[in-house]
């Protein structure tokens, strides 16, 4: 929502006549003048229930087997000296006692018993926090911009990851230079964020929240951040970018990505590749003296086609059963996202990743198929736009082995089993627009295999386990 006001010139025309003079004034051009203020945000409310065939697992729509939590978000905007502008937002969360009766659970633990290593993790009361304050500003006729303070990011290995009811966010430094329209580049600094896919932070020093730690990177003793530096550049119909990440004292990083539209038809291929730095290297070898520390590789393409209201892609990726790291969001890989985020992997940006089953197909020996189809049917009645969309994913042999290698598990606490994840998904939705509230219904099918290796007793179990789960989105932009 943008505030405006009519101008004073204006305003005593239009007056004057009104007045009834001999001779009405000519009533100039009406000038507009655009306040420096900018105001929007969002309300949410999410709904989950899941069920599995594990004996004695409550059925759909029982409170045991829901969750459910609503957030609001007001971002605020102040422009001045023409190209600057400083940025704030504030998110809260709430339950609106759903919890009393109806879910158990929610997106983002809220709390005192949200902190990190402190079980369990059962704290869903309210909570606010300033997710977004910083400046950005705009030079050199537009070919530079910066953005110095809190904000969200959209980088292949350090991001703000859209699945949940409150991305999360960074304290960082951002340069983007276009010396011509089709290159740009980028160059930044990250020092902390809220990355977590079970519990918030107010970026205090408190040792809860997202990163258990003051840092970029939740692992104790790191401080230091990241750097990233990137070339994005266009040449007709491909885009290409490279990315080069140093998450100090971790690992370096590199993520190249081509993508090309013609004719309806668009293809891309992706590569990433990450090394362990010293820290980590000796954090893993100490932990489980380990032979080597190899490093992790990925590789990914993909294909689909739009015609009109209709899109179908497929897409396949590969990630090397020899590394460690996995090729996934570095700021959430220890913390998770998702359901699969107890296995050491944040949400990736490969082709691949799965619709809601998050933080498999970046792990190591992960091998991942998947296809989609969406069609707009259009208006129904009160119904704007509605989309039907369906996507199907298949992840053979993902591995935590990040976890198993600096032996902890999500919580902190000593970790010896090596897990093998075998996970097919399938997952319907239906989106649309209904008086101004943006509606998403969920159907999605899961059916997993986790082999288990126990390394103190060199024994092997495997469980087997299917899931329904159903949800609703609605969210209110204003």
């Amino acid at each position: 929502m943008k505030l405006t006001k009519l101008s004073l010139v204006a305003a005593l025309a239009v007056s004057t006549a009104f007045a009834g003079g001999d001779i009405a004034p000519v009533e100039p051009a009406p000038m507009v003048e655009t306040s420096p203020w900018t105001i929007g945000g969002d309300a949410k409310l999410y709904y989950d229930t899941t069920t599995t065939d594990i004996a004695g697992y409550p059925s759909l729509f029982d409170q045991f087997a829901s969750a459910g939590q609503g957030a609001a978000s007001v971002d605020v905007s102040y422009a001045f000296a023409d190209t600057w502008k400083v940025n704030a937002g504030v998110t809260s969360l709430f339950t609106l006692g759903l919890d009393d009766s109806v879910v158990s659970g929610v997106w983002l633990y809220a709390g005192a018993n949200a902190a990190k290593g402190t079980l369990p993790f059962t704290s869903i009361g309210d909570a606010l926090w300033v997710d977004t304050l910083n400046v950005t500003g705009t030079m050199m006729d537009g070919a530079l911009t910066v953005v110095v303070g809190r904000q969200e990011l959209d980088t292949p290995l350090a991001f703000s990851e859209q699945w949940t009811i409150a991305p999360n966010t960074f304290d960082a430094a951002v340069a983007i230079v276009k010396p011509m329209d089709e290159l740009t580049l980028v160059a930044g600094y990250v020092y902390d964020g809220n990355g977590n896919g079970g519990r918030i932070s107010t970026f205090d020093s408190n040792p809860g929240g997202f990163t258990g730690n003051d840092g970029y990177f939740p692992l104790a003793g790191v401080e230091k951040g990241a750097v990233a530096v990137a070339a994005i550049a266009t040449l007709g119909p491909v885009t290409g970018q490279a990315w080069y990440y140093d998450v100090l004292d971790i690992a370096q990083a590199t993520w190249f990505q081509a993508d090309a539209d013609f004719s309806g038809f668009t293809i891309g291929g992706q590569y990433s590749w990450i090394t362990g730095d010293d820290y980590l290297v000796g954090a893993a070898t100490a932990a489980h003296a380990l032979a080597g520390f190899d490093d992790s590789s990925a590789f990914a393409g993909k294909i689909g086609y739009t015609m009109d209201a209709f899109n179908v892609w497929a897409a396949y990726s590969s990630v090397d059963d020899d590394g460690v790291i996995t090729i996934s969001n570095t700021a959430t890989m220890l913390s998770g996202a998702g359901w699969g985020g107890g296995n050491g992997s944040g949400q990736s940006k490969l082709y691949t990743e799965a619709w809601w089953n998050y933080g498999l197909v970046g792990q190591p020996g992960a091998d991942t198929f998947a296809a989609a189809a969406s069609y707009n049917v259009g208006d129904l009645a009160m119904l704007n736009g509605v989309t039907l969309t369906g996507q199907y994913t298949s992840i053979k042999s993902a591995q935590n082995t990040l976890l198993y290698a600096l032996g902890r598990d999500a919580t902190g606490f000593a970790f010896s089993t090596l897990d093998t994840t075998d996970l097919d998904e399938v997952t319907l939705l239906v989106g649309t627009n209904v008086y101004g509230l943006d509606v998403q219904l969920a159907y999605i099918w899961a059916d997993a295999t986790i082999t288990s290796l126990d390394t103190n007793t060199n024994t092997t179990t495997s469980g087997s386990y299917q899931s329904d789960t159903i949800q609703a989105y609605l969210t209110y932009k204003f």
